[in-house]
């Protein structure tokens, strides 16, 4: 028998995750198929199998703590699906589903995904930053969905994202739901040699060069960040440091952009540096995927002081 494909959906209740799903039972390659959707919440939309003609499609909902491996399995015995859809209940963290129950082994997990309401977004990221960190640990996609780029950041929105999955696929859609291209919303102009980026602007330019190899390799930029030296790089290169809230005010890690410049004893460790170099990349593993990751090949530096803002915030 082949494999059941299982497409995760989560996010808070309105976000839109039971129209994506419906848009996505349209599509040719769902015709002919067994699907069941496994609905953990009740939303303002239903599913209406008349609007699918063509898919055998049934549908279960049930509470969030009901969701064990006897269902699972259960499941599996009653409609032998072909694909299934999950509609979590976003109230509720992914790990009570993923780290906790056993499913049948024909089941493939085919994609995890975020839906989230940018209209909303900043005051639920506020409040309930915990339950976002545990929905980028476990999804490996987020459509933020009802974008107005004249209301929301949206180098801000993919900051937040990245700066807890640089691996993580992201897609905004506009108002109108057509898909919204982040390179026309960059708070800087690439165009410019040196393209100047804002101290503020360090880990929003971080995170969109991470997943914009084409839109930055070999580009000038000037950055400011707090000189740090690796032993194993010996005096090859040094690091531009910030310091970044990744989840919440308790929660600080650490943004390093490799330097490549041969330097000697007089080097201005701990020191907060402007540098002017172009940006390159280099292969990388992290969390089990090959990453490309920018770094710069110095062309001067020199000591500066600190911003206003030394630790950046990604909302």
């Amino acid at each position: 028998m082949n494999d059941c494909l299982v497409y995760f959906f989560t996010g808070f209740l309105d976000a839109g995750k039971t129209t994506f799903i419906s848009s996505w039972l349209g599509e040719e390659n769902f015709r002919d198929k067994k699907i069941l959707i496994l609905a953990t919440e009740e939303g303002e939309e239903e599913y209406d199998k008349d609007k699918f003609p063509g898919v055998d499609l049934s549908v279960v909902t049930v509470e969030p703590d009901e969701v064990d491996k006897e269902l699972m399995f259960d499941i599996e015995k009653k409609f032998k699906p072909d694909v299934i859809f999950m509609e979590w209940n976003g109230s509720v963290s992914p790990s009570e589903f993923f780290e906790k129950v056993d499913v049948p082994k024909r089941w493939a997990l085919a994609a995890a995904i975020v839906i989230v309401d940018a209209s909303t977004y900043s005051e639920y990221y506020r409040n309930m930053q915990t339950i976002f960190a545990d929905y980028y640990r476990f999804c490996d996609n987020v459509i933020f969905n009802r974008v107005d780029p004249e209301v929301n950041n949206i180098p801000k929105l993919r900051g937040s994202v990245k700066s807890l999955n640089p691996g993580m696929n992201i897609t905004f859609l506009g108002t109108d739901g057509d898909m919204i291209d982040i390179g026309d919303h960059l708070p800087y102009d690439l165009k410019n040699d040196p393209c100047v980026i804002d101290a503020d602007d360090f880990g929003l330019f971080y995170t969109d060069a991470l997943d914009n190899v084409e839109r930055y390799n070999g580009k000038r930029v000037t950055l400011i960040g707090r000189a740090v030296i690796f032993r194993q790089f010996k005096n090859r290169a040094f690091a531009l440091q910030r310091q970044a809230y990744t989840c919440c005010a308790n929660d600080i890690g650490q943004i390093n952009l490799l330097c490549f410049h041969e330097y000697g004893s007089g080097f201005p460790v701990g020191q907060w540096l402007k540098v002017t170099g172009r940006i390159r990349y280099f292969e990388d593993k992290q969390g089990g995927q090959t990453v490309a990751v920018p770094c710069l090949e110095v062309d001067d530096y020199s000591i500066t002081s600190a911003p206003a803002t030394e630790i950046i915030y990604f909302s």
